[in-house]
């Protein structure tokens, strides 16, 4: 069965965050950072949060910074465990959310945005999970789809909001609604339109092929996860 699907930002991450689920072996320490789509995550393991669990967000035409969040959650089990240092090991999963996805030599490629000058959750934690060889993760939806990377610095004369750095991955699975649609429902994912009005705003259009029951299930999904989990009333900006 052939069927074309439109997913709004709410659903690609949604969809995402259903699918690390499946992925993360979760009787390993698992430590994740911060970032709107792994908020969903944290919503989809029922985990909650009183504060967004954001370091940075592009929200009212501006570069933005939180300055209220969470500590960075780790789970053991699927259960939040304290820790007084970032002591992961190699056997460690590590999920860490991007800002920008691109295509190079037909290979999936990320980077996000550091508005701390020593890099935030990039330089602080990413650097030393990539150094000890751990389990990285990086989801990222085609919403931030860009043609191609370009080296930004924190020198610029003038940003709306926060200075940033786009800082690109250099360690560590990119993992995308393709890659989610596989593992979730046994269906290949194509790309085949972007966009929209009204509420539609960074939707991305794919055609996806498979078995007529999984194809039904995947619109299922769809259906069901097209809203933003801030319409439940689980996290504030």
């Amino acid at each position: 069965m052939l069927a074309q699907v439109i997913l709004n930002v709410a659903s690609q991450k949604h969809l995402i965050a259903k699918a690390l689920i499946k992925k993360i072996d979760f009787s390993k320490r698992v430590y994740i950072a911060y970032g709107s789509t792994n908020e969903y995550l944290l919503y989809h393991l029922g985990i909650k949060f009183d504060k967004p669990y954001m370091a940075g967000c592009f929200v009212n035409n501006a570069l933005n910074v939180t300055n209220k969040r969470p500590t960075i959650i780790v789970l053991e089990n699927k259960k939040p465990i304290d820790i007084k240092d970032f002591e992961i090991s190699s056997d460690d999963f590590f999920i860490k959310g991007a800002n920008a996805l691109w295509y190079e030599n037909d290979k999936k490629n990320a980077a996000v945005a550091a508005a701390d000058k020593n890099g935030g959750t990039y330089g602080n934690f990413y650097v030393k999970a990539a150094c000890m060889g751990s389990k990285v993760i990086i989801p990222v939806s085609h919403e931030k789809l860009i043609p191609y990377f370009i080296n930004t610095t924190q020198n610029v004369d003038f940003a709306m909001g926060e200075k940033i750095a786009m800082l690109r991955f250099f360690y560590g699975e990119v993992f995308s609604e393709i890659e989610a649609f596989d593992l979730l429902f046994n269906v290949k994912a194509k790309i085949i339109a972007a966009g929209g009005i009204f509420g539609n705003e960074g939707s991305v259009i794919f055609e996806i092929e498979g078995e007529e029951e999984n194809i039904n299930k995947a619109i299922e999904f769809i259906k069901r996860y097209s809203y933003n989990i801030q319409e439940k009333g689980e996290f504030l900006f």
